[in-house]
């Protein structure tokens, strides 16, 4: 059978640049119902279903037992647009909603249990980083069409069509007509920008490296449609690296519903966009605010290295 594959395979380590945008926000190990009333107090462990793509909710990946219990904590929502990597540009939303628990043996055999931030659901434009994230690292990623907007007084809003929001398990074909995601960032005005890199969060004791479980195979049989959802079966704990000389301070407008957004491309409250929301909480997130303190790190120095690798530890 002729292989028309067009995945070119890219072993670690990448090393990348472009413009980060980084939301920091804190979480609790349970969270609120999905539409249950607000005055009934009901809350369920571990993250909201948001926190995964279809694929990797419905299999161990997800699943308490089998990689870890969730522990919540500092967590970060990030949109990247990648001018170089070496499968070429391509832009990326990150879902990483805090720390989760697993369990390893060290080099003596014994079991112990750690704890590490997990990306858990994340979103890409083109299908070689997509394959690539998954096969070296065990990202979970996912294809999705980006729509970037520039908006008055220096803001730039972007908006996720994901491939895999329709019927789960498809072979993620086409993006969805309603985006997953958006956000406005506004620069703050007269604050400077300043130098900033991620491996300063080791000063405040914090280990930033993810630990990454085995992913669910999502390909369809002998067809090229989902290719790019290799399955993987060893963890892996990467820790990246991000930098840059020019970081600036703004505000994160994470209002779900275009009508909601403050300022569009005609500056009188309508907009140049098209496409509806499909998002499940107002601010994207359950109790997180509409205006947001973030940053955007421009032209940065991004790296992901060769990962540390594991079998399932045994039962």
């Amino acid at each position: 059978m002729e292989n028309n594959s067009l995945i070119t395979p890219v072993p670690p380590p990448w090393k990348l640049k472009g413009t980060v945008y980084i939301l920091s926000f804190w979480n609790s190990k349970t969270f609120p119902v999905h539409g249950q009333g607000s005055g009934n107090g009901r809350e369920e462990s571990g993250p909201p279903t948001i926190a995964y793509s279809a694929l990797e909710g419905e299999s161990s990946f997800a699943d308490a037992a089998v990689s870890g219990e969730y522990l919540g904590g500092l967590s970060q929502i990030q949109v990247i647009r990648y001018t170089e990597s070496p499968v070429g540009p391509y832009d990326e939303l990150i879902v990483c909603p805090g720390f989760f628990a697993y369990e390893k043996d060290d080099s003596k055999g014994k079991r112990k249990r750690l704890r590490s931030p997990r990306i858990t659901r994340i979103y890409v434009s083109q299908k070689n980083t997509c394959w690539n994230g998954r096969t070296n690292w065990n990202i979970p990623k996912h294809l999705a069409r980006f729509e970037w907007e520039g908006l008055p007084e220096g803001k730039t809003r972007v908006r996720v069509y994901p491939y895999d929001t329709t019927v789960p398990g498809s072979s993620e074909t086409s993006a969805s007509e309603k985006y997953f995601f958006q956000a406005v960032f506004q620069p703050m005005r007269w604050v400077p920008s300043f130098p900033l890199s991620l491996s300063w969060f080791k000063y405040v004791g914090i280990d930033a490296s993810l630990v990454q479980p085995p992913l669910p195979d999502g390909r369809q049989g002998d067809s090229l449609a989902g290719e790019e959802l290799v399955g993987t079966n060893r963890w892996c704990k990467i820790l990246p690296a991000m930098q840059t000389r020019k970081a600036m301070l703004g505000w994160m407008d994470m209002a779900q519903h275009g009508d909601d957004v403050a300022d569009s491309n005609n500056g009188d409250g309508s907009s140049n966009s098209g496409g509806s929301s499909d998002a499940q909480y107002e601010h994207f997130w359950p109790g997180l605010r509409r205006w947001n303190m973030a940053i955007k790190m421009e032209n940065a120095d991004i790296e992901f290295g060769e990962g540390e690798y594991w079998n399932p530890t045994r039962t």
